[in-house]
């Protein structure tokens, strides 16, 4: 980085920090001090094509981290970023500039610059905060799962938003569950809406899309009571003493939980309204439930 006062139509675009300019050739260096490699990159490049793969949901190993507020979560979640894309001209703060210098330390794989034409092209939705990474979904199976003695699992049968499913996986890692369940899955958990609606707890909490027979007979194996979030029956949520391993299924935004789960033996419960209202978002309800059992079981760290 340098103080720059007399602009050329030779040197590369900069973006000014405190009045200095941070030039493409300073992100070069940067990394090249860490032994990283940059490369200025434009749509048809290979990378470019991985990127675009992984934002439309179609790389289930991968999921794209955009801004810098979600990549510090990422970074604190200790995720292993295969990848970061960074336009220069779009980093406007010292706290981008240090962020991006530890995310250039982390990246296993490239380091790309882009123009700010292919960001935008990128970017979803449209934003001008300059960096996306490529994380490494953690990958865990169903008896990897750590365990305590008193725990809560979250499982959504069918949902359908995006959106409902990244709040919740952020909900249950607040409300302290072990794992977030998804059965019957109508959209994937590396949609960029997850991510962005997750802020990053899909990257440092459990979460496993499996079979309803196998969710069922890992519940049973550990000692877990299942509960049925029903819409019109069953008990008061709040009026429930629950089992100290509590599993609350979590039910299509339209169509409610899947009938196999009623075969399974279980407990109904439900959350009263009052007015016209008769049904709840399915983030909030979740919200609700979980912070419900929580309350029971307490709030000491883990």
């Amino acid at each position: 980085m340098r103080a720059s006062l007399v602009s050329s139509r030779s040197a590369p675009p900069a973006i000014r920090i405190g009045g200095l300019d941070m030039e493409e050739a300073d992100v070069k260096s940067l990394a090249a001090t860490m032994g990283k490699e940059v490369v200025s990159i434009g749509m048809k490049n290979k990378s470019i094509k991985l990127l675009r793969s992984v934002l439309r949901g179609r790389d289930k190993s991968l999921v794209a981290v955009e801004g810098i507020w979600l990549n510090a979560k990422a970074l604190a979640s200790r995720a292993q970023i295969e990848a970061l894309y960074v336009c220069p001209a779009m980093i406007h703060t010292p706290e981008a500039v240090d962020l991006i210098s530890t995310l250039i330390r982390r990246a296993v794989c490239g380091v790309h610059i882009v123009t700010e034409g292919v960001y935008h092209r990128l970017s979803e939705p449209k934003s001008d905060e300059g960096v996306i990474s490529l994380c490494r979904l953690p990958r865990i199976g169903l008896d990897e799962i750590r365990l305590r003695d008193k725990d809560l699992v979250l499982i959504l049968d069918g949902l359908e938003s995006p959106g409902n499913v990244g709040t919740i996986i952020r909900t249950a890692e607040a409300a302290g569950a072990c794992a977030v369940f998804i059965c019957h899955g109508q959209t994937s958990v590396t949609n960029p809406r997850t991510v962005r609606s997750s802020l990053c707890s899909i990257l440092s909490l459990p979460v496993l899309e499996a079979e309803m027979k196998d969710i069922q007979r890992w519940l049973d194996k550990n000692g877990f009571t299942l509960y049925l979030a029903d819409a019109i029956g069953g008990s008061i949520y709040s009026n429930v003493e629950y089992a100290p391993r509590s599993a609350m299924v979590v039910g299509n935004e339209r169509c409610g939980i899947y009938p196999e789960w009623y075969r399974a033996n279980h407990l109904s419960v439900y959350i009263p309204m009052m007015g016209t209202v008769d049904s709840l978002n399915a983030g909030v309800a979740a919200s609700t439930l979980a912070y419900e059992i929580r309350s029971q079981f307490g709030f000491t760290s883990h």
